[in-house]
C-alpha cells in the first residue's frame, strides 16, 4: 500500500498514468465507431474480421525498428511523436466518416498506419516507466496501468453508448483524437529524463546499425535462460486463447439456451469482471517469480476453458467459468512486462518487449488459421476442451522448468558465496 502511496506522488508517473486514461478512453470510442460504422456500410462479418489483420501486419513490421528507436532515442519524444501522427489518422478516418465514405481499403490503410505508430508508441512507454519508477515499485506501476485499461475496457462502452445515440457517429472518431492530444500535453509535460543511449545516438541510423542493435537484443535473451522462459511462456497460450475468446465465445453464447447478442455481452462481461478482479490482486502483490506468476495465469484460464466444455447447459457454470478465466489474464500479463523491465539491461529494454510483442503477434496470427482450418470448425465443447487442455499441458511443462531454473540459480548462487 505504502508502494502504491509513493506512486501517485511521483509527477511524472502520474501524467504517464494520466495519458494512458486519456488515450485509452479515446481508444474505446474509435473502435465502438468503426465496428458500427463499417458494419452498416458493409453487412459483412468477414469485412469486420478483416479490421485486425493490417495492425498485426504492421506489428511484424514495425516492433523491432520501435524496440531499437526506445533504446537509442528519447522514450519520451518517440511517444508524442507516435500520439501526434495517430491524431491525424484518426482524424482523416473522422472525415471519411462525416462524408460517408464506404471504401473498405482506406480504412484497413488506416488501421495499418495506427497499428505501425501503436508499435513505435508501447516500447517506448515501456522504456519510459522504467525510467520514471524505481525497479521495485515497478510491478505495482504496470499492475495499476493494466487495471486502469480493463476498468475503461468495461465501463467506457456503455457511456460511449449513450454519447453515439446523441451526436453523429463520426464524433466519436473525433473524441479519439481529442483523447490523443490530452495524451501528448501529458507526456510532454513530464520532466524527467528519459534518456537512455540518446546522448550517444547517431541522427540517422543505418540499416546495419538497426541489425546490429537487432542482433543485441536477441542476444541477450540467448543468454538469460529464465527471460526467454518468460517470453515463450507468457505468449504459448496464445495459440489457443484467440481462437477461444473470437469464436468460442460468441458460439457458447449461440448455444446457451439459444441466447442472442445481449448473452455474449454478459458472458465477455464476466470474462472482463475477472480480468478485473486479477488486476486489483496484482496491483497489491509483491513477487519476484515471474514465470511462477505467468503460469499460474494460464492454470486459470485452463480451468476457465475445461469448465466451459459444460457451460452449455448451464449459463451460470458459463458466466462463472468466463470469470475464473479473466482472472488468468493478469497473472500473465503484468509480470511479463515488468520482467522485461526488471531482467533486460537499460540498452536492450525495448527491444526485449519488441520481440515479446512480436512473439504475442505470431502466436495471435497462428491462432487465427489454427481456427480457420481445425479448432474454428469443432464443437464449441471440443474447441473449449483441446483448449483447457493444451494450457494445462504448457503449465506442467513450465512448472517443471521453472522449478529447474530456480534450483540451478539457487546453486549457482551458493557456489559463488562459496
Amino acid at each position: 500500500m505504502e508502494a502504491s502511496t509513493s506512486l501517485w506522488k511521483n509527477a511524472s508517473y502520474l501524467k504517464l498514468w494520466l495519458a494512458q486514461l486519456t488515450a485509452n478512453i479515446g481508444d474505446q470510442c474509435y473502435s465502438f465507431a468503426l465496428l458500427w460504422y463499417l458494419l452498416q456500410a458493409t453487412k459483412s462479418g468477414t469485412a469486420l474480421s478483416l479490421l485486425a489483420i493490417p495492425e498485426m501486419v504492421a506489428g511484424l513490421l514495425f516492433y523491432l525498428i520501435g524496440g531499437v528507436l526506445a533504446d537509442r532515442y528519447n522514450p519520451k519524444l518517440l511517444m508524442v511523436g507516435a500520439d501526434l501522427a495517430r491524431i491525424m489518422v484518426v482524424i482523416t478516418v473522422g472525415i471519411m466518416a462525416l462524408f460517408g465514405i464506404e471504401q473498405f481499403s482506406f480504412f484497413l490503410a488506416a488501421q495499418f498506419l495506427l497499428g505501425l505508430f501503436s508499435s513505435l508508441f508501447q516500447p517506448a512507454r515501456t522504456v519510459a516507466l522504467k525510467a520514471i519508477v524505481p525497479l521495485e515499485q515497478l510491478g505495482k506501476a504496470n499492475a495499476i496501468s493494466d487495471t486502469t485499461f480493463r476498468t475503461v475496457r468495461i465501463l467506457a462502452p456503455m457511456t460511449i453508448g449513450l454519447l453515439a445515440a446523441s451526436v453523429p457517429l463520426s464524433t466519436l472518431f473525433f473524441v479519439n483524437a481529442a483523447s490523443y492530444l490530452v495524451s501528448v500535453f501529458f507526456l510532454y509535460a513530464i520532466r524527467s529524463s528519459l534518456h537512455n543511449r540518446s546522448e550517444t545516438a547517431p541522427s540517422k541510423m543505418t540499416p546495419k546499425q538497426y541489425v546490429n542493435d537487432i542482433a543485441l537484443g536477441l542476444g541477450e535473451i540467448k543468454r538469460n535462460k529464465l527471460l526467454f522462459l518468460v517470453l515463450l511462456f507468457s505468449n504459448l497460450g496464445f495459440i489457443v486463447w484467440v481462437i477461444c475468446y473470437n469464436v468460442g465465445f460468441p458460439f457458447l453464447a449461440e448455444r446457451i439456451e439459444q441466447g442472442n447478442g445481449s448473452t455474449l455481452a454478459i458472458l465477455i462481461g464476466f470474462y472482463g469482471i475477472g480480468n478485473l478482479l486479477g488486476s486489483l490482486y496484482m496491483a497489491r502483490a509483491y513477487y519476484t517469480r515471474h514465470l511462477f506468476l505467468i503460469l499460474i495465469g494460464w492454470s486459470f484460464q485452463a480451468v476457465g476453458f475445461l469448465l466451459l466444455t459444460i457451460g452449455s447447459t448451464s449459463h451460470w457454470i458459463a458466466f462463472f467459468a468466463a470469470a475464473i478465466a479473466g482472472v488468468g489474464g493478469p497473472f500473465s500479463g503484468i509480470p511479463t512486462v515488468t520482467a522485461i523491465q526488471l531482467k533486460a539491461t537499460n540498452e536492450n529494454t525495448g527491444k526485449v518487449f519488441a520481440i515479446n510483442m512480436l512473439l504475442f503477434t505470431f502466436f495471435g496470427m497462428l491462432s487465427s488459421i489454427l481456427g480457420a482450418i481445425w479448432l474454428g470448425k469443432l464443437p464449441v465443447e471440443q474447441l473449449f476442451l483441446i483448449s483447457g487442455l493444451f494450457l494445462t499441458l504448457i503449465c506442467f511443462v513450465g512448472f517443471t522448468l521453472e522449478r529447474r531454473t530456480r534450483s540451478q540459480s539457487e546453486q549457482e548462487h551458493q557456489s559463488h558465496s562459496a
